[in-house]
């Protein structure tokens, strides 16, 4: 058996995210055709692609039409250049100073919110190799980003430094999954901010405020002579909605899905409890099911006695505590079952948790259920229906 058939039998023999990387085709392709054609897509793959898996969903992005790949941190657009990845790669969040070299050296573009930064990445670069710089505006959200008033004289020092190119001027909204409200003030402040800039000559030639909520919204920057405008697309491509108020359209397809195996089969007599603190306790004698997944996997504490895990196509809820590495759920509704059998935690066949549940059961939003899963669960990458990667704690492997 060779390394990748081995890889894949190891991890869909116990607990393990699938990944539909057509289903991620699809959904860029499909926000692509929303745009008008001469606006660019950033594929914002950051935090481990929310989840899903770097490397494959960035080449995926990148097969797929994507003008651009997001990330937040240098280390991960480091990860796309080692792979061969050659797309322009936008570091979003404030660099770390100590990998600016190799930043620069990978030719990342590098987002910049203040003078100390400038001037940090400045070092970093010569006038032979300059470091690329996107100015971040703080039009509101204030969490990084030039206030607009500073604006100007910020981008006149990027500008006029030989080992800097001024190549984008973008914001963040605070408001875009909540229709209405805020997110206008901040396209305001962003185009008077842009309009200060114009008249003291600076024009970047790329221009980015949009989200996935806000570009499902239609929120697009005007492009002048020589601009280019950009969306930034993340949630919503992996199938998922910004919100309730802004969901993807009904033909984007969820990309992951959560899976696992009944690793011990037993009855639970009436009167004994399961799990830690035995927060569960049967009233009479229950089938039960061990799963060999908990929250060292990613999988929230907090749908402990809440969530569900969907076997032979019925739902089974979780009886006591989610454990580090191990679950229970009672199988009564689930026929028989044995040891080995598949059960899904989330996924889209009907009566399956999805992850909008997940986030519901434990209070938060759909963005930490996805981002939260660990890199010990493994990921198997689908293409045209069949394994085509598998990502472990051993690292990347394909099918070739």
């Amino acid at each position: 058996m060779g390394e990748f058939a081995g890889r894949l039998a190891a991890a869909r023999a116990g607990s393990h995210a699938v990944i539909d990387l057509d289903a991620y085709a699809g959904n860029l392709r499909r926000m692509r055709a929303r745009l008008p054609q001469a606006a660019a897509l950033m594929a914002v793959v950051k935090a481990n692609a929310y989840g899903h898996g770097l490397l494959p969903i960035a080449q995926t992005a990148v097969e797929a039409g994507a003008d651009w790949l997001g990330v937040a941190r240098i280390e991960e657009g480091l990860l796309l250049r080692q792979a061969g990845i050659e797309t322009p790669v936008l570091v979003l969040g404030p660099p770390n100073p100590a990998l600016l070299a190799q930043a620069v050296a990978a030719g990342l573009d590098l987002a910049a919110g203040s003078s100390e930064t400038v001037a940090a990445i400045a070092a970093a670069a010569s006038a032979r190799q300059p470091a690329r710089v996107h100015l971040k505006l703080d039009s509101g959200m204030h969490r990084y980003g030039v206030e607009p008033e500073g604006a100007t004289a910020l981008a006149r020092t990027v500008a006029g430094e030989p080992r800097l190119v001024l190549a984008g001027l973008f914001t963040h909204f605070a408001t875009a999954d909540e229709p209405g409200g805020f997110m206008a003030e901040q396209i305001r402040r962003f185009e008077s901010a842009r309009a200060a800039l114009a008249a003291a000559g600076i024009a970047p030639p790329l221009l980015h405020y949009a989200n996935s909520a806000a570009t499902l919204r239609g929120a697009l920057p005007a492009a002048g002579a020589g601009q280019t405008a950009i969306v930034r697309c993340g949630y919503a491509l992996y199938g998922l909605s910004p919100s309730a108020e802004v969901p993807v359209p009904p033909d984007f397809r969820p990309v992951l899905s959560l899976h696992s195996r009944l690793a011990r089969v037993f009855t639970l007599p009436a009167g004994e409890g399961v799990s830690y603190g035995l927060s569960f306790v049967a009233e009479r004698p229950l089938r039960c099911a061990t799963l060999p997944l908990g929250y060292g996997d990613g999988l929230p504490r907090a749908l402990s006695n809440r969530g569900w895990a969907l076997v032979n196509g019925a739902a089974c809820p979780i009886r006591g505590r989610v454990c580090m590495d191990q679950l229970v759920i009672e199988v009564e509704d689930a026929g028989e079952v044995r040891e080995g059998d598949a059960a899904i935690i989330y996924g889209a066949e009907p009566g399956a948790m999805t992850v909008d549940d997940a986030a519901a059961l434990c209070g938060g939003i759909g963005y930490e259920i996805v981002t939260a899963l660990s890199a010990r669960l493994p990921r198997v990458s689908l293409r045209h229906g069949q394994p085509a990667a598998v990502s472990d704690l051993l690292g990347l492997v394909t099918s070739g």
